[in-house]
């Protein structure tokens, strides 16, 4: 008898689900385990199978979802783009059946590697299936496969809504490479080094951002000019 028992890591295993899922179904009384003397798990291998079997059953499991969202600045949170982009997460989990257990939000760099929430959410990975964001750049700017096969340890999945794309150049995107830059030159100069530099930055980039302004209403008078032919 006790050689047809498996343990909870090893059912999950088979069911291709996660032992979240196995003690879910355990208080509904969809699986009954045995309990051994130290009071662990044990499933029979042919309720196991038996489930595996049953196509039904499968696709009926839902999937617990937690959403992470993010964004870059404060002027982003306070245009609506945090918002937006929690109701987009929210709807895409409710569209495929996904009950959402959690919703992490946070105001921060791509490349911060101390965000609150992110190391919140990692925290609990016991507590879901999987993990669902926008796409790989709100979660990360780099090392989204380290976070990725760090969460699948645990059995859970990220998964993007928007597959391999990259966000755009952007003020996001500068305001990022800004904290970078910052962040390296306070290393080696010190805070006010690393302060004097990053103002030094945002000047230059004004000034661009100012003159490229400035150029692209100059060609649009010069076109306007221009006679009909």
């Amino acid at each position: 008898m006790a050689s047809n028992l498996i343990d909870i890591s090893e059912a999950a295993h088979r069911l291709g689900v996660t032992m979240i899922t196995l003690r879910r179904w355990d208080a509904s009384g969809k699986l009954k385990p045995v309990r051994t003397f130290g009071n662990h798990r044990r499933y029979r291998s042919e309720d196991i199978e038996a489930i595996v079997n049953s196509v039904e059953v499968v696709q009926s499991v839902k999937k617990n979802a937690s959403i992470y969202c993010r964004v870059s600045t404060k002027k982003q949170q306070e245009s609506g783009n945090l918002l937006r982009q929690r109701e987009r997460l929210v709807q895409y989990c409710i569209d495929k059946q996904y009950t959402v257990v959690n919703v992490y939000e946070e105001v921060a760099s791509g490349l911060n590697d101390h965000r609150r929430e992110l190391m919140k959410m990692f925290r609990a990975l016991s507590d879901t299936d999987l993990i669902v964001v926008e796409n790989e750049d709100r979660l990360a700017r780099f090392g989204y496969s380290y976070l990725k096969e760090f969460a699948k340890s645990f059995n859970v999945e990220i998964e993007a809504v928007e597959q391999g794309v990259k966000l755009q150049p952007n003020e996001e995107m500068v305001n990022d490479l800004v904290s970078l830059v910052t962040c390296f030159s306070a290393r080696l100069y010190g805070a006010r080094g690393g302060r004097k530099l990053k103002q030094t930055i945002v000047k230059t980039l004004e000034t661009l951002e100012q003159e490229r302004g400035e150029s692209c209403e100059n060609n649009h008078e010069s076109d306007s000019s221009q006679p009909n032919e």
